[in-house]
């Protein structure tokens, strides 16, 4: 049985230790794409000017300021999910002590997926602010995103507790870093267009779901031809990495 009441109990649960421990949990996490986006836009955009971009030519800047809303969600969101995920599992056993109480495990499990994913659209609205107020970004467009925010926050959130579900121990939480989140993060148009990639690398970049991301948050400065497949893209990574993700968590919890 699943109701919101015990859904959002597991939530206010992990958002009030947040309160007492977010200067050290928050800040490294929001702060990497505000650095991104000063160091590279102050140091790149004189040298580049201006990208050419579905067709049109923009600034570095506006162009660039996007991609760091994407790197704002991906990365807060996928660590909540399995550093955080993997801590309460393995060392603190806060999973074990919810399932005392009068809660199930699918009500734990959206719960934990739900406050990962917040972490992603807290960090990339606060990204998108430090945007408007360099006249990057619109807060129009940023209400507007705020659709895809959530999206990508629920991915990058499953794909942290299907992580935190796989792994035995806490250094092997280092595999999916470096063999999915760098590569994403360098090759999914969040710096350059992808379109400068060579064939194959321009053909794994498409798939990996922060390029549905990145384009969607670009939407204006010219929505993708395929953008109504770009959703359905994202929606079936968050449907295939959460059904997982439930599955190894359940059985590393009932059949250890």
């Amino acid at each position: 049985m699943v109701t919101l009441w015990g859904v959002y109990s597991v939530w206010r649960r992990h958002a009030k230790v947040f309160q007492n421990t977010w200067v050290v949990n928050f800040l490294p996490s929001i702060l990497e794409p505000i650095i991104y986006l000063v160091a590279f836009g102050s140091g790149l955009s004189p040298l580049i000017g201006e990208v050419s971009y579905a067709g049109h030519s923009v600034s570095y800047l506006k162009f660039l300021a996007p991609g760091m809303i994407a790197v704002g969600i991906l990365y807060p969101a996928f660590f909540e999910g399995a550093y955080g995920t993997f801590v309460r599992l393995s060392f603190q056993k806060t999973w074990q002590g919810m399932l005392t109480a009068p809660l199930s495990f699918t009500e734990v499990f959206l719960g934990d997926w739900l406050w990962a994913a917040t972490r992603g659209v807290m960090s990339g609205l606060i990204t998108g602010l430090v945007a408007i107020a360099w006249g990057l970004y619109s807060g129009w467009y940023l209400l507007l995103s705020l659709p895809f925010i959530c999206l990508g926050s629920l991915l990058f959130a499953a794909l942290g507790l299907l992580t935190a579900g796989s792994v035995k121990t806490v250094d092997q939480l280092n595999f999916p870093v470096i063999l999915l989140l760098v590569p994403m993060f360098t090759l999914c148009g969040t710096y350059f267009p992808r379109e400068t990639l060579p064939t194959l690398l321009n053909l794994i970049a498409n798939f990996l779901p922060l390029s549905a991301l990145t384009d969607l948050l670009r939407w204006h400065l010219g929505l993708p031809s395929n953008w109504l497949l770009e959703i359905l893209w994202m929606l079936l990574w968050i449907s295939g990495l959460a059904g997982l993700a439930w599955k190894k968590i359940h059985w590393q919890l009932f059949h250890p």
